[in-house]
């Protein structure tokens, strides 16, 4: 399975936010927390049914590569679930926002491996529907935990004449 194409668009995805933001980012209030709360939703979901009440169902995503899939699946959960926490805690924000987006490029081999399937009913989409995503995923956390990037109000005491 060809997880190369997935993994460098998501991964190009991240350095461009950081490219771009360049160490600055906007701050954009209510609606930046209301992201917060669209961002944190999925993952405290998925991170509570998905990896542990639904656990050996998830387990069955997981390429037969990747040895203990059920700890892998748990682990996911308990990140998935920080992650969410994290992005509605100041210091931890941006990190979390991090640590969440470099996630969703780890769990591509799943994506592809699922991809296409049926499982427990539901027909998981293709490689390209999940790429697009995921891509969409990865920069609504990123804005939710860093603002908006390359875009910064200088104090009062940066401003030249």
């Amino acid at each position: 399975m060809n997880y190369a194409i997935p993994i460098l668009l998501l991964l190009f995805t991240i350095v461009a936010f950081f490219g771009i933001g360049r160490g600055h980012y906007a701050d954009f209030g209510l609606l930046q927390t209301a992201l917060r709360v669209v961002a944190a939703l999925p993952l405290l979901v998925s991170g509570i049914f998905l990896h542990f009440i639904r656990a050996s169902t998830t387990a069955s995503i997981i390429p037969p590569i990747f040895p203990a899939p059920l700890f892998l699946v748990f682990i996911t959960g308990i990140f998935e679930i920080a992650g969410a926490i994290g992005l509605f805690v100041p210091r931890l924000r941006r990190a979390a926002a991090l640590c969440i987006a470099t996630m969703m490029v780890a769990i591509i081999p799943a994506n592809v491996y699922a991809a296409g399937r049926t499982i427990d009913g539901l027909h998981m989409p293709g490689i390209a529907l999940r790429t697009a995503m995921q891509f969409v995923y990865i920069v609504l956390v990123l804005l939710a935990g860093y603002g908006i990037p390359g875009r910064f109000r200088p104090k009062a005491g940066d401003l030249k004449n």
